[in-house]
């Protein structure tokens, strides 16, 4: 699928955030990640919702280890029509479940109920 350059997609699929006490980054954007949380790309997609034809959706799976080990699914809509970006928190899974995180992506669940 060909994603138009205004909507760059980081090219690397996995992001690490630094040691405690190292400068954040913002991996995804919109998402927040902490130190030694790990942010995965799952799936990259134009969703045309109501009333906006040119949205890219990006879901990704965030497993946060602060409070706890967790893992994250998000969902990042982005449109050139909408000054912001919407992202909406698809899935919480106990621990560290990526293969689980990317099944439930693919049986496409991560799609139902979007909107900007």
């Amino acid at each position: 699928m060909h994603i138009p350059a205004a909507f760059p997609v980081s090219p690397s699929p996995v992001i690490t955030q630094p040691e405690e006490g190292q400068p954040a980054l913002e991996p995804a954007p919109g998402i927040v990640s902490g130190p030694g949380d790990s942010v995965h790309l799952l799936r990259e997609e134009r969703t045309p919702l109501p009333g906006v034809s040119d949205c890219v959706a990006r879901t990704y799976a965030v497993v946060h280890r602060r409070h706890g080990v967790h893992t994250h699914i998000y969902t990042v809509l982005e449109s050139r029509h909408h000054q912001r970006r919407v992202v909406h928190l698809r899935q919480v899974l106990p621990g560290e479940q990526l293969a689980a995180a990317r099944a439930w992506v693919l049986a496409g669940r991560h799609l139902g109920r979007l909107n900007f």
